[in-house]
């Protein structure tokens, strides 16, 4: 008996010329969720926006899960195959519409690839639903608001059924966007950052920077905690811990108490700067929102940005604390993040940090107090992993 998964992609189709390249990445990414989720020989038939996946192995859930996790993917569903008639249909749809235990609202919506079936869409949908009416007293037709969709697929071979569809993340496939450096800390928000940017097709390295002495090492289970959910997404997860202590002490000790938190901000931007350049990103990644704290004000923002060599992304920006802890439920990044841990930044902060930023002071302090070697020591001494779809750390060659 063979078993099928459908997989419709999501914005792969506006792509034109260049679909195929996108096809690939995405078909790659797809190949190593099932090697380390199915582990059985899988064939592959794409359908204009659909891959049908076929082995003689059930899929199981969490594959299915699994798949849904693949940035570029709308939906999947496990499918069953029928011949090309009423009876066969039906016959499969109701097999698998599971234990129905109470009066369910359904409806059956057609797709008809193959244009030679006698029946329209709209014909084959009323006459299967007719038919499992008439084979169950617990199915009631609501087109509207059914609790419960039946898909129909003809196809030149065949027909598919399905009755449950997985939602995707959407998006674009990994890769497709290029390469980008996150800043990964313990909180709720850059970790939601960075599973939005993998929604649109980049891959990134993460980057947590450490401040030991003043933190103990506990906060590193946490951050390798919040990168391997993350890794779910990717196609492979990068996570650099850098230690960032002794120049959190350096500026502290020469910078106006006031401007330490933002100085602090400008130092990561910085390293990540420095970071990207061997990683050949683009593009850095951060998980501010305007005006949460006193380093994300529009003034404080600007400093930060006329600093760095690449341009800054800012996924939340416009986000409010609600929406962004609504995300991390969904992608299971709450959790972890809610686990305390120590902040060496609340350990310098000053009571009232600066709203706005003098930029010319700002130029000045980093102009006179040269951080290059402190900045290129931290990163020669930074802890490095890196994990794969099933949030596996790989060895290191």
């Amino acid at each position: 008996m063979s078993h099928h998964v459908l997989i419709s992609v999501d914005e792969l189709w506006l792509k034109g010329s260049n679909r195929p390249t996108y096809y690939r990445l995405i078909h790659n990414h797809i190949q190593d969720v099932l090697r380390l989720y199915h582990g059985q020989k899988t064939e592959w038939t794409n359908q204009t926006q659909r891959i049908y996946l076929t082995s003689e192995s059930p899929f199981l859930d969490d594959t299915l899960t699994a798949l849904s996790r693949v940035p570029g993917v709308h939906s999947v569903s496990k499918t069953f195959y029928a011949l090309k008639t009423v009876e066969d249909i039906t016959k499969v749809a109701f097999e698998n519409l599971g234990e129905l235990k109470e009066l369910t609202l359904f409806k059956v919506e057609t797709a008809r690839n193959d244009k030679s079936f006698p029946m329209s869409s709209m014909e084959l949908s009323r006459e299967i639903g007719h038919e499992l009416l008439e084979r169950s007293s617990l199915l009631k037709v609501d087109v509207k608001n059914p609790e419960l969709v039946i898909h129909l697929r003809i196809q030149p071979e065949g027909a598919y059924v399905s009755s449950s569809k997985i939602k995707g993340v959407g998006g674009l496939p990994m890769g497709s966007s290029g390469h980008g450096i996150t800043l990964l800390s313990g909180g709720f928000d850059s970790p939601v950052a960075s599973y939005l940017m993998s929604r649109r097709g980049l891959s990134q390295t993460l980057i947590f920077f450490h401040a030991y002495p003043f933190v103990g090492d506990e906060v590193k289970t946490k951050i390798i905690q919040l990168a391997k959910r993350l890794a779910l997404y990717n196609k492979k997860c990068e996570l650099m811990i850098v230690p960032f202590g002794e120049i959190q002490k350096a500026i502290a000790e020469t910078s106006k108490v006031d401007y330490r938190t933002l100085f602090f901000r400008r130092a990561m931007i910085d390293m990540a700067n420095l970071i990207a350049e061997n990683k050949k990103a683009k593009v850095i990644v951060t998980g501010d929102s305007l005006s949460q704290v006193s380093s994300q004000t529009i003034d404080n923002i600007a400093s930060i940005d006329h600093a760095s060599m690449r341009s800054i992304f800012r996924p939340l920006i416009g986000m409010s604390k609600r929406e962004i802890m609504s995300i991390a439920s969904e992608i299971g990044t709450h959790d972890i993040s809610i686990q305390p841990h120590d902040d060496a930044c609340s350990l310098f902060a000053p009571e009232n940090p600066v709203l706005k930023g003098d930029s010319r002071y700002s130029k000045l302090f980093f102009s006179d107090n040269q951080f290059d070697q402190l900045y290129r020591t931290a990163i020669e001494h930074a802890e490095c992993f890196t994990f794969n779809v099933k949030g596996q750390e790989l060895a290191s060659k």
